[in-house]
């Protein structure tokens, strides 16, 4: 891959506020601080667009027992937002589920390379 090809095209951003597993997003904010020049919200996008990718296999992710939620504000590239709200009226599974399930579908594929 090129560099020129790791870098996105301008798109609008939707602000979006979601409950997000603790556990999930504090890997998320850990792996911001210490390991990538990105924000939480651009590493979540980088999940969405993951699971995206393969948007037939998508499957509902269930919170495990005894995790607690936040509620953050994510910002959301335009281009995936649509898709994910076009995801949840085919499926009925919900927003937040969705993220919170592209967040851990990411991180047990590639935990092992970060």
């Amino acid at each position: 891959m090129r560099p020129v090809d790791r870098l996105y095209k301008k798109d609008e951003i939707v602000p979006r506020s979601l409950h997000i597993d603790e556990e999930l997003y504090l890997k998320m904010q850990e792996l911001s601080e210490t390991t990538f020049d990105a924000s939480v919200s651009k590493m979540i996008n980088i999940c969405v667009e993951t699971m995206l990718q393969d948007k037939e296999n998508i499957k509902f992710y269930k919170k495990p027992a005894g995790t607690d939620s936040i509620y953050r504000s994510i910002l959301f590239r335009k281009s995936f937002y649509d898709e994910l709200v076009e995801i949840r009226a085919k499926t009925g599974i919900s927003f937040s589920r969705l993220v919170n399930g592209s967040i851990k579908f990411f991180l047990d594929n590639y935990e092992p390379e970060i």
